[in-house]
């Protein structure tokens, strides 16, 4: 019996916005935006056999992270942008090769992201005093630099 393993993989990511704070902190006002970003790995096995057909399998999983972005004054503050909390990835196969299957596995995905979305606006919203203290820290820096000469 000869078994061979083909496989390919591909990728697709999806960014949903869920909240936007303003933030007014040492004469600068901030404005932080949280979004959803599911991404989703696609991986096509097949099995082949010298004495029968192949059989394509599609693996998949979908990670989901909440991402936080800040501008100020119109532009992005890159320092303070970060992902403040992954969900657990969420996988599963179906048989058959991922393009036919994209269909049933888009709404599975969505099945999940819709239940965790609530939770994911529950950590953007708590993530405004982690931000503030972020912010006090590094204006704390600046001030104390300032004071001490350098």
């Amino acid at each position: 019996m000869f078994l061979m393993l083909a496989s390919s993989a591909a990728a697709l990511a999806v960014v949903t916005p869920i909240h936007s704070t303003e933030i007014a902190h040492a004469s600068n006002a901030y404005t932080a935006s949280y979004k959803t970003q599911s991404t989703v790995r696609f991986h096509e096995v097949e099995a082949r056999f010298a004495n029968r057909a192949s059989v394509p399998v599609c693996r998949w999983q979908a990670d989901m992270a909440v991402n936080r972005d800040v501008v100020a004054q119109g532009r992005p503050v890159a320092a303070f942008a970060k992902p403040i909390h992954r969900f657990a990835p969420i996988s599963g196969s179906h048989a058959g090769g991922c393009i036919a299957a994209r269909g049933l596995i888009a709404a599975e995905i969505a099945r999940h992201d819709s239940a965790r979305s609530a939770a994911a606006v529950s950590v953007a919203r708590q993530d405004r005093a982690v931000l503030v203290n972020e912010l006090d820290g590094i204006h704390a820096l600046s001030v104390k630099g300032a004071v001490t000469g350098g």
